[in-house]
C-alpha cells in the first residue's frame, strides 16, 4: 500500500495520455503506482480560478502526481525511462 510516509514522487505531468503511458509502463514492470489528480482551475489552490489567471494554464487544467513506493522509485524511474527529480 502507497502511504504518504512511504512514497516517493516519480513525475508530474498535466496530459492524461502521458500520465497513462507512465502507468502502463510501471504496470508492464510490476510496480505499484498512486496517481493524484488536481484540477488547477479550482479556488482551492494557491493559483485561483482560471478567470483570475486568464489563459496561462487553459490548456493545462489538470495536474496528474505520480507517486511510487520509496523502494521502487529507481525501477520506476528505470521502467518508465523518466530521470531522477532534482
Amino acid at each position: 500500500m502507497i502511504l504518504p510516509w512511504n512514497r516517493s514522487e516519480l513525475a508530474i505531468v498535466f496530459n492524461m495520455e502521458q500520465c497513462n503511458a507512465i502507468t502502463d509502463a510501471l504496470e508492464q514492470a510490476g510496480i505499484d503506482c498512486h496517481v493524484k489528480a488536481r484540477d488547477r482551475t479550482s479556488p482551492g489552490l494557491s493559483m485561483g480560478s482560471r478567470e483570475r489567471s486568464d489563459t496561462l494554464f487553459q490548456e493545462h487544467r489538470w495536474m496528474y502526481t505520480i507517486y511510487v513506493l520509496r523502494r521502487d522509485l529507481p525501477a520506476a524511474q528505470a521502467a518508465t525511462g523518466l530521470s531522477p527529480i532534482r
